[in-house]
């Protein structure tokens, strides 16, 4: 499967394209209320880290943008490898 993924702000961009129209999505905290009245049609959602809807998948902040990388290598390759990664860059991986 192919993934469509998003950083912290960079939601705004795809809230541009209407891909996410209907769908589930988060963003950095400080932007959850540009988005909510910006994009009407977007489910946003403020608990968790790391939201997924379809193939598309949103993250908050930037740290929260390393959960979504080690959430990537958890549906791809497994989750060993993504337990082995985040013990690799000493980051404590939690989707909330």
């Amino acid at each position: 499967m192919e993934y469509i993924c998003s950083v912290c702000s960079g939601l705004i961009i795809l809230g541009e394209t209407g891909l996410l129209n209907g769908k589930k999505a988060t963003t950095h905290h400080l932007a959850l209320k540009v988005l909510q009245e910006n994009y009407p049609d977007i489910q946003v959602v403020s608990e968790g880290k790391v939201i997924q809807d379809s193939n598309l998948i949103t993250s908050g902040g930037v740290s929260s943008g390393i959960n979504m990388g080690l959430y990537l290598v958890e549906k791809t390759i497994g989750k060993t490898a993504s337990e082995r990664t985040a013990t690799t860059i000493e980051f404590e991986y939690t989707l909330h």
